[in-house]
């Protein structure tokens, strides 16, 4: 029986008679005659690049038409045409159409952990599974880990791993000035009073090594820090002596948190307290001491005040005393002063009449 084919440029072929492959077939027209047997024709395109074909079919093709490409378990390939990145090879063997003058293959050796990121078109074809690129912003750190093992910290800037042959993770950490707020403890004083407080710390990583191997959670492992020295700072004094105190309190407070923090690899930058909340009943009975204590100062201050004024008038009328001509002007200010509240004012005078002088409306 004779067959025809014909084969477009885009397109290469083998030709399997009753299963076996038996020619390679390019551009154009063919005849086959092949009576009594199975004649079969498997098409390819060229355009993929990449084509399955066993060893016994790559073997049919003519030179300079396919290249046999076999990569390493810790090999990577870039197939480049026509100027660009086409094609990301992992490992195995792989057989590639050259019709391209401009094809180019680019095998990558992935053993290291620590690479030159790739480019830009080639990362974006290249397997996930593959590479790691990860970016650290300023204010971070990477920590790199490599089998699960804590490799290198990483300074800001892009970084790139392979993962073919270990297990490779970028965490990114942030060193950057953070805030820890812990409102309303409950906390009961030395002589068993209530009082709810809120802390606020400021805190930055000072050793990403130390932060990334102690604890799994570093916030809440500073959060619970917080808490345990508050309470041991104000159960062993009493209320007096935490309000008369609180510069005191606040300066134990960062001294136990910052020990604590750099167990964990944070710095402490600030501690403050801000609020101590008392419950209801003590704040009213301490503004009823407060309301005491201020009625007692005012009435001293009165009394006080009026000891002063009992005193100028016992040193006034000891001048007066003494001076009766300064009693009588005093006595002329005062009627003086009344003359200006009083219609009409008649002053009846003669010899020796000063001192009887009398006042008429």
């Amino acid at each position: 029986m004779l067959h025809r084919f014909t084969i477009p440029s885009h397109e290469r072929a083998l030709l399997h008679v009753d299963g076996v492959p038996t020619a390679y077939l390019g551009p154009g027209r063919h005849w086959v005659f092949r009576p009594l047997a199975r004649v079969e024709l498997v098409r390819f395109s060229v355009d993929k690049l990449a084509v399955d074909l066993r060893p016994e079919q790559a073997a049919l093709a003519p030179p300079g038409e396919v290249r046999v490409l076999q990569l390493a378990s810790h090999e990577r390939a870039v197939v480049h045409a026509r100027g660009k990145p086409a094609l990301w090879l992992g490992p195995g063997r792989h057989v590639l159409f050259t019709l391209d003058p401009a094809l180019a293959v680019e095998v990558l050796d992935t053993r290291g952990n620590a690479i030159t990121p790739l480019d830009a078109e080639v990362r974006k074809i290249a397997a996930a599974a593959d590479y790691l690129e990860v970016t650290v912003p300023e204010g971070a750190v990477g920590l790199r880990y490599v089998d699960g093992r804590l490799d290198n910290v990483l300074p800001p800037g892009r970084h790139a791993a392979w993962k073919t042959v270990h297990q490779v993770n970028i965490a990114v950490v942030e060193t950057r000035e953070r805030q820890l707020a812990i409102s309303g403890q409950e906390v009961m004083t030395k002589d068993r009073v209530s009082l709810r407080l809120n802390v606020t710390v400021e805190f930055q990583v000072a050793d990403p090594r130390k932060l990334a191997t102690v604890a799994r959670e570093a916030d809440d492992a500073l959060y619970l820090a917080v808490q345990l020295v508050t309470r041991d700072a104000v159960t062993s004094r009493t209320l007096d002596g935490l309000l008369s105190a609180r510069d005191a309190l606040a300066l134990e407070l960062r001294q136990g948190v910052a020990a604590r923090a750099a167990e964990l690899g944070l710095r402490v930058v600030t501690l403050g307290l801000k609020d101590m909340i008392l419950p209801g009943e003590i704040r009213e009975l301490m503004n009823k001491v407060m309301e005491a204590q201020k009625a007692a100062e005012a009435n001293v201050i009165a009394r006080r005040e009026e000891i002063a004024a009992t005193k100028a008038l016992a040193q006034t009328a000891e001048v007066l005393r003494e001076h009766p001509v300064l009693l009588r002007l005093k006595e002329l200010e005062a009627y003086g002063e009344l003359a200006g509240k009083v219609g009409q004012l008649h002053l009846v005078l003669g010899d020796g009449a000063l001192p009887q002088l009398q006042l008429r409306t």
